[in-house]
């Protein structure tokens, strides 16, 4: 072989053979610690061995003249950096939902398999959180470092349909997680996807095109790595190193592993690819910068990011219910008032105090005297202002500001209050369940009777009639940010409204909300500045 060839070739950083050692060692491990294998011998065997190949391959790679991360962009350190902060955030966000989910016994340890408990969770247990994080992450480099350079060209506008298109499939299939969450069977599968697939569909919402033109190497960063965990978790099961309820499982195991398994392993090694795959991206850098002036542009938007993260485990967490209702309450309200000032100017504080007030004031008339909503008590939890829970006028403000933009233009008046009627078809309903108020007549609509509808509109009509004069432009928004969450309301609602058993007041508030966003029309760029 001539020279120049010889100088062409990438150097090995790790003779081929060596690959073969993880599997060897996870062999000879089985064979000598099967019968009674623990936890950290199954590390010893299966995750610490492979670990160990690929951290002395990156450590040999700028040795040999390789970057760590090969072309996919940033320089050693950063990708270094990259890696650990991904080891970090997955152990944060991991150990919560670990815990709770021995804590249920979807699964758990023999006695004698595991060292000490933190928790609920096993020490191995928060080292495999690492462990893996690390191992695909590592792997995930020495692909790229053996794989040809990587397209970095900017993709521009052609790929947001994708992205797009593609979060909202995610996020979709979140919704059937919860879906999955009302049956027994269904507890482990649903776990796993409320937990790992919102994330997943906030990265590819921000980068999915950038993966697409990368899918090679993510495929293989992917795909290796969980057919080794497979294996590994498949014969830790058979070993009883752990165990995994079948009483919370669908009970679908190919060649012995639960399905839900096979996800959970799928879904962790896509988490770590696809956020070390955008964060070494340099065009992630532009994105994030643009990303970061938009929110200065509309700093109510993180707000309501807040908003539906506190919604969305509410009904997975009953007992917490009144602590997700006010923080997804007041995250909401604020949010839209720090809308309304950057649209309106100071005059947004006196919307705020109006609403808030006439909420005090309207719900303290109605308990006292059933006017107009019918004869009801409070017995929610929380703070109160003259017996009427905080988040109750919250709710009025942030209903009827919502309400009014989903409205269309020059419609406030008449459709804002159909629109707050919409909202509680669900709302008095799942709060009458959840036992924050009661009514005295024994109404056929969950409790609810008929007259807190028609009180709703009547009040609603009302305040919107006060917020309008104090503030004719109202009538002319139609702000899509406030549109998007009462659309986004109507499947949160009723999503949450079948989990806790409330069928017909889940289809009645959808179906009514969703009839009235069938009202929108596009409006035109807004050209009033805020005073």
């Amino acid at each position: 072989m001539s020279v120049a060839a010889h100088a062409g070739r990438r150097p090995a950083v790790v003779p081929a053979w060596a690959w073969a050692l993880p599997p060897l060692v996870a062999l000879f491990s089985a064979l000598a610690w099967a019968p009674e294998m623990t936890y950290g011998q199954f590390h010893l065997g299966f995750t610490l061995p492979w670990l160990v190949l690929l951290s002395f391959a990156a450590y040999r790679a700028p040795r040999v003249g390789r970057k760590v991360a090969g072309d996919m962009g940033r320089g050693d350190t950063f990708a270094y950096l990259a890696l650990a902060a991904h080891g970090v955030i997955a152990f944060i966000y991991t150990t919560p939902w670990d815990n709770y989910l021995v804590y249920r016994e979807v699964w758990g340890y023999p006695p004698g398999r595991v060292l000490a408990t933190i928790g609920y969770v096993p020490l191995e247990e928060y080292a495999f959180f690492l462990i893996q994080t690390l191992g695909t992450g590592l792997f995930l480099f020495a692909v790229a470092r053996a794989m040809p350079r990587q397209d970095h060209g900017d993709p521009g506008r052609a790929g947001w349909r994708a992205r797009a298109l593609g979060a909202a499939l995610l996020l979709g299939a979140s919704g059937a997680g919860v879906l999955a969450l009302t049956t027994e069977p269904g507890t482990y599968l649903g776990l796993i996807v409320i937990w790992a697939f919102p994330v997943i569909a906030l990265q590819w919402a921000f980068g999915g095109d950038l993966i697409m033109r990368r899918w090679r190497l993510v495929a293989i960063a992917v795909t290796l790595p969980t057919l080794y965990l497979w294996l590994a978790d498949r014969l830790a099961i058979g070993w009883s190193i752990w165990w995994i309820s079948p009483e919370y499982t669908i009970g679908v195991r190919p060649l012995g592993l639960p399905v839900e398994e096979a996800l959970f392993f799928l879904v962790t090694n896509v988490l770590v690819v696809f956020g070390l795959v955008l964060v070494l991206h340099p065009v992630s850098l532009g994105r994030l910068q643009a990303l970061v002036q938009a929110v200065r542009r509309a700093p109510w938007r993180p707000l309501l990011v807040l908003w539906a993260l506190a919604m969305i485990p509410t009904p997975l967490a009953p007992e917490y219910f009144a602590l997700f209702a006010y923080l997804s309450t007041g995250f909401l309200a604020l949010a839209v008032l720090v809308y309304a000032h950057q649209r309106y100017g100071r005059v947004s504080l006196a919307l705020f105090g109006v609403a808030f007030s006439f909420g005090v004031l309207i719900e303290w008339v109605g308990a006292a005297t059933g006017v107009p909503f019918g004869h009801y008590a409070y017995t929610a939890p929380g703070p109160a202002i003259l017996g009427v829970p905080l988040l109750v006028p919250l709710g009025w403000w942030a209903f009827a500001m919502i309400g009014i933009a989903v409205a269309p233009r020059r419609r406030a008046l008449l459709l804002a209050p159909l629109a707050m009627i919409a909202y509680d078809l669900g709302l008095d309903p799942l709060m009458v369940q959840q036992g924050f108020w009661s009514f005295a007549a024994d109404a056929p609509y969950y409790g609810v009777p008929l007259s807190n509808f028609i009180g709703w509109g009547l009040a609603g009509a009302a305040l919107v009639a006060v917020l309008l004069r104090l503030e004719p432009r109202l009538d002319l928004d139609a702000s899509w940010d406030l549109r998007a969450v009462y659309l986004g309301q109507a499947f949160l609602m009723g999503f949450g409204l079948l989990v806790f058993g409330l069928p017909a007041a889940a289809l009645a508030t959808t179906v009514a909300m969703v009839a009235l966003a069938a009202s929108w029309r596009r409006p035109p760029s807004p050209t009033h500045s805020a005073r």
